[in-house]
């Protein structure tokens, strides 16, 4: 009898750790490279994962490039016992196909994460439904090149005005020393953003340089609307480590701190909206649709969807109550505001330490916009510069303020040979920061192969501007035309900071504005001067998105 009990108890304890490593441990999938270690623990690689986000304060970028270490362009992650594992994809061209010509196949990642907890109704949050393309329809006007031009750079040109007459007050102050301006670009893209939503003002630069003026600190609506925004991007370090991510959003809605940050959101959302909402009811009784009206993008979604339901006899419905077109408002201020602003701080670091391409821009820019001042928006936004738009591209390819892009696969498929079943979340890389490891052509998908064929068969690789892929070049975004005449050329390099396809950056064309008339205004009115080793830190911080740990520079005016 005691032999039975024996057997049974060693039978029970190998059954309980069938079980544990059956629901506990990682899964690998079959052929795809992988950490052997993280694969026998059921943390996975969250301690790898951490050591590298402990050392150089990003982790992105590191575990991303085990693929040359891996000598494969595709490999995989284990990022907590209850999922299948994270494929991650080191290959540009992949990636491009993955988001451009693949969407039958790969969807938008709604699994829990910042966007699903803090604006969950938003189109960022969801996946591609009826329900989503409704959504995006509704508001796909706000990002037509009229509407952006007429209306929305104006407020974007305004901030931009606004920060440079605080760096003049800041280089009153600062007798030539280095200063940190990460908070300025934060203020002034928060106040460009909000206006260009909103259609109000938060004067968050001017407050700041009023403090300056007269020492006294000033307290407004709009500082307590930029800790809100900026609780957002500290939300990402809650994910960073979760075994449990749903468990995590349960216990962050249930923080004192989240429910303050939301109580002022929708507290001063609410406002907005109904003080809008009142207004339009004038636009209801009158003879025309009141598209003068529209100072914003809450404008002209609010006027449209009132009279829309004044024509189908309906009652005006209260925006207060409309979940998505909060979430998608507040959308517009997250998503515009901390990308601009991080952006921003690498392209000044970038200027500070390419001390020709910043002489190059600022030539470029006075030849293009002869004159003492400074050019009009309609001028700034509608003259071809090609050095200011290589400046853009190599910016973004350089600051990779959006790391990754991730896609979750609809069905079983393959990504380079592999094969991916439905439900896994595939990250690919956002920027070109170093040569990826070859991939022959017969493993790439047909329509990989079909877009390669229609390019004309050009290995991005092998291109001149894919050389010295470590430093800041803007002249990598030249090609020499039929004319024998240099002009930018957009292809020089695969580019995915905006993602693509029919879930790429909703506002692309917004960012790419902001970032034009921000580096138009700055580079014309000031000179990025050196600064010295300990004010020149290239360290990273990634949360949400991958910033400069420092962001001081010493101004001249020009």
């Amino acid at each position: 009898m005691e032999i039975a009990f024996v057997i049974i108890g060693l039978l029970a304890v190998i059954l309980l750790r069938f079980l544990v490593k059956l629901l506990f441990y990682p899964r690998p999938l079959s052929g795809i490279p992988y950490d052997t270690g993280s694969a026998k623990r059921i943390t996975g690689d969250l301690p790898s994962i951490t050591e590298a986000f402990n050392e150089t304060t990003e982790w992105t970028r590191p575990i991303g490039r085990r693929s040359l270490k891996y000598g494969s362009p595709i490999h995989q992650l284990f990022m907590n016992p209850f999922s299948k594992p994270l494929i991650m994809v080191d290959d540009p061209r992949e990636a491009a196909d993955i988001l451009l010509r693949r969407s039958k196949e790969f969807d938008k990642d709604t699994t829990f994460g910042v966007w699903q907890t803090f604006i969950p109704r938003s189109t960022i949050a969801q996946s591609t439904t009826p329900e989503y393309k409704a959504q995006r329809k509704t508001w796909q006007d706000t990002m037509h090149p009229d509407f952006l031009r007429k209306v929305m750079a104006r407020h974007i040109y305004a901030a931009a005005e606004d920060l440079t007459k605080l760096w003049e007050v800041r280089c009153s102050h600062s007798v030539g020393h280095p200063i940190d301006v990460s908070e300025d670009f934060s203020y002034a893209a928060l106040d460009a953003i909000w206006t260009a939503t909103f259609g109000e003002r938060l004067d968050l630069v001017e407050a700041q340089i009023q403090m300056l003026e007269t020492g006294k600190k000033v307290q407004t609506k709009g500082l307590d609307m930029h800790s809100t925004v900026q609780y957002l991007n500290n939300l990402a370090n809650t994910w960073r480590g979760s075994l449990w991510p749903a468990l995590t959003r349960w216990r962050m809605q249930r923080n004192p701190a989240y429910r303050k940050y939301t109580e002022t959101k929708d507290r001063e959302i609410d406002r907005i909206l109904l003080d809008a909402s009142a207004r339009f009811q004038k636009v209801l009784d009158g003879s025309n649709d009141g598209s003068e009206h529209d100072t914003c993008a809450m404008d002209l979604v609010l006027r449209r969807s009132m009279i829309s339901a004044q024509k189908a006899g309906k009652p005006i419905p209260d925006p207060t109550k409309d979940a998505g077109m909060r979430d998608e408002l507040l959308l517009f201020i997250y998503a515009g505001h901390d990308t601009t602003s991080t952006t921003l701080q690498w392209f000044v670091k970038f200027m500070t330490n390419n001390q020709a391409a910043q002489t190059k821009l600022r030539a470029a820019l006075k030849a293009a916009f002869p004159g003492d001042g400074l050019p009009d928006v309609a001028d700034l936004l509608t003259k071809d510069v090609p050095y200011l738009n290589a400046t853009i591209e190599e910016t973004l390819r350089c600051a990779v303020t959006a790391g990754r892009v991730i896609r979750m696969s609809t069905t079983d498929t393959e990504i380079l040979g592999h094969k991916i079943p439905a439900g896994t979340s595939v990250a690919a890389l956002t920027s070109v920061g170093w040569r990826p490891v070859p991939v022959p052509e017969e493993k790439r998908s047909p329509t990989s192969r079909a877009a390669f064929e229609k390019s004309g068969n050009v290995d991005w690789t092998l291109k001149p501007s894919a050389q010295d892929l470590e430093s800041f070049a803007p002249e990598r975004w030249f090609k020499v035309d039929e004319d024998g005449n240099e002009v930018f050329d957009p292809a020089a390099l695969p580019q995915n900071a905006f993602g693509g396809g029919a879930r790429g950056c909703f506002g692309r064309r917004l960012a790419m504005i902001e970032l034009r008339i921000m580096i138009v205004l700055t580079v014309m009115k000031f000179k990025f001067l050196p600064v010295t080793p300990e004010f020149n830190s290239f360290q990273v911080h990634e949360q949400l998105l991958r910033a400069p740990r420092q962001c001081f520079v010493k101004l001249e005016a020009v």
